[in-house]
């Protein structure tokens, strides 16, 4: 038989026990606190729907005091649809474990408020339980229906736009009207949905349409204005133009664009360009039918060489494809660039050159590109490129085989219409222009040689003309003569040359080519004599002028002395290729002295 515990141990027992009551009943304290302060509605019944527990929101919100609620049946909350879909949310709580549903609940007073219930089922003993909360989604609805109000009101507004609108992510269409459905040729709009705007656009417009859509979606412009070429229905080109802008729907950014089909305009303005444009042809064959032609603007000859040249010329202006011009130093490259912009139908727009060799590689991108004001230091305004002042016309690439390999791939990315960004911009532009290129290099060599790429190359060399050097076509040398001799003459003081000059001038081979010749007559009219510069040069290689051209001034001390030193000078700066730092390395002067006498000497030291 046990022995019966003494009073101490009973005593500690009683102890024990009262610790872990006053411990029970502060984790109910705890318990009721935290359910009484939820935020929403906190519940606890039973499968009969008895009420167990709830917090005072319940109160709060039904309007049903404490007595009230014990009294109430859980289901006199609910009517209607309502009712139905608790009813079956309970049921399978009580079936799966966990269940929610949305549902309006009706408070004492009337009001009805949109709450989303959530609940898990538990079993104690031989009984079910549910437990769950209920949460005010009132603000929620209001937005709902707000965007729901609004969507709707702008679905009808763009269905009864007569200018199609169509909104796409990521170019999938969530919605277009009945407007652009019909634009398209397509019966009904919901046929579009979520085809992809690509396969409408039509090819040769693929790029510049993604490129768009790119741009505004990537905050680059929040709007642009387009006009391209799109497929309908039946594949059939149609020409549409509109605006595409950035905007949000359900929190994507998206595309809304608005179009219109202007094909009947477009053809309309095309055929016009298209009859002005043969007119504009049948007048160069009228000019070009015209044989034995002395000259063609600037240009001089009447050799078979040169009546090919301005066959190519007409040629060239009658197309808008890039042309390089390949020729010697001097034989008038530049010249003939000018010749094909003025003839083409671009003449009404800018000729822009450039001498790709002149421009150092650091300054080359901001140069043609432009830049913004801050992209570098001493950037303090917005600049215009070479590319921007083209826009229209006609960009002239001098020594194109020295421009710099890694300027000819964003260069390639402006040509193929991928467009180019000023230096410190993210803004894309595009400019309108076309490229005559010349060089006195073989491209193909330079290509070899790692100095060119092979798809820069491809662009610009569509139409090659080649000038023959004034070696090659003597023949010109007289008419050259009288144009130069009426240009930087009198024409009262104007005279042809004695038999030996003319004699002398056709005998030299001339390797600065016309700029040679133009220089030695410029020197003839300044001091009497015909100089050569080169040491191969015709055995006569002073020749004096007869004895009635000479003037009487021309004895004077001091304009013997600068015509002299006009000489020297020349003679230096064509034989280091009128590179001013080493000529006067070897004349023995400074730079800027040399720079200083030049200036002097303006008028008869020519520097082109």
């Amino acid at each position: 038989m046990p022995s019966k515990p003494s009073e101490k141990e009973q005593q500690e027992k009683i102890v024990q026990l009262e610790q872990k009551v006053h411990e029970l009943n502060t984790q109910n304290q705890f318990f009721e606190l935290l359910i009484n302060n939820l935020p929403g509605l906190f519940y606890l019944f039973d499968n009969d729907f008895k009420v167990h527990k709830w917090n005072k929101n319940v109160e709060a919100v039904t309007g049903f005091s404490t007595e009230e609620v014990q009294t109430r049946h859980l289901f006199e909350l609910f009517t209607g649809n309502d009712l139905n879909q608790i009813k079956k949310s309970i049921e399978e709580t009580f079936i799966k474990g966990a269940a929610d549903t949305e549902a309006i609940l009706k408070t004492k007073d009337g009001r009805r408020i949109p709450y989303y219930f959530t609940g898990a089922s538990t079993q104690l003993e031989d009984k079910q339980f549910l437990i769950g909360m209920g949460i005010d989604i009132s603000k929620r609805k209001q937005a709902e229906n707000a965007l729901r109000e609004s969507e709707a009101l702008y679905r009808i507004l763009a269905e009864r736009m007569t200018e199609g609108v169509v909104l796409f992510h990521n170019f999938r269409i969530l919605f277009a009207n009945n407007a652009f459905a019909a634009m398209l040729g397509y019966d009904d709009p919901l046929q579009l949905n979520d085809k992809n705007v690509m396969d409408m656009v039509a090819e040769g417009f693929n790029v510049y349409f993604r490129e768009m859509y790119e741009a505004i979606q990537h905050d680059v412009c929040r709007e642009r204005f387009f006009q391209a070429r799109w497929l309908n229905a039946k594949k059939k080109e149609i020409w549409v133009e509109g605006k595409a802008n950035l905007i949000k729907w359900k929190g994507k950014k998206s595309v809304l664009l608005t179009a219109r089909d202007i094909t009947e305009a477009k053809l309309k303005e095309i055929s016009l360009k298209e009859e002005t444009e043969s007119l504009r042809r049948e007048n160069v064959n009228l000019r070009s039918s015209i044989k034995d032609r002395f000259r063609m603007g600037e240009i001089i000859g009447k050799s078979e060489s040169m009546q090919k040249v301005y066959e190519q010329i007409l040629n060239a202006a009658a197309s808008n494809s890039n042309v390089v011009i390949y020729g010697e130093s001097g034989t008038g490259k530049e010249l003939v660039a000018r010749a094909v912009h003025k003839l083409s139908r671009r003449s009404a727009k800018p000729f822009v050159p450039v001498n790709s060799s002149a421009i150092p590689v650091n300054l080359l991108e901001s140069e043609f590109f432009g830049y913004k004001k801050g992209a570098f230091t001493g950037a303090n305004a917005d600049k215009q490129g070479y590319l921007d002042r083209a826009d229209g016309g006609t960009l002239f690439l001098d020594e194109v085989g020295d421009l710099d390999i890694g300027l000819q791939v964003k260069f390639l990315r402006a040509i193929e219409g991928g467009g180019y960004s000023p230096v410190g911009s993210s803004i894309i532009k595009y400019s309108d222009f076309r490229i005559i290129s010349a060089t006195h290099k073989n491209l193909l060599n330079q290509i070899k040689k790692g100095g060119m790429r092979e798809d820069f190359f491809y662009r610009i060399h569509i139409i090659p003309i080649t000038l023959p050097p004034l070696r090659d076509r003597k023949e010109d040398i007289p008419l050259l003569v009288e144009h130069f001799l009426r240009t930087f003459s009198h024409e009262s003081e104007f005279r042809k040359l004695p038999g030996e000059v003319m004699k002398a001038l056709m005998n030299y081979e001339y390797p600065g080519n016309v700029r040679e010749l133009q220089n030695v007559i410029q020197r003839y009219l300044a001091v009497k004599s015909i100089d050569f510069l080169y040491e191969n040069a015709a055995p006569a290689e002073k020749v004096p002028a007869d004895s009635q051209s000479i003037d009487p001034e021309g004895l004077n001390l001091q304009d013997n002395i600068n015509s002299l030193e006009k000489n020297i000078i020349t003679k230096a700066l064509l034989k280091h290729g009128e590179n001013k730092s080493r000529a006067a390395e070897e004349l023995g002067i400074s730079r800027k002295t040399l720079a200083r006498k030049l200036k002097l000497f303006e008028e008869s030291v020519p520097l082109t």
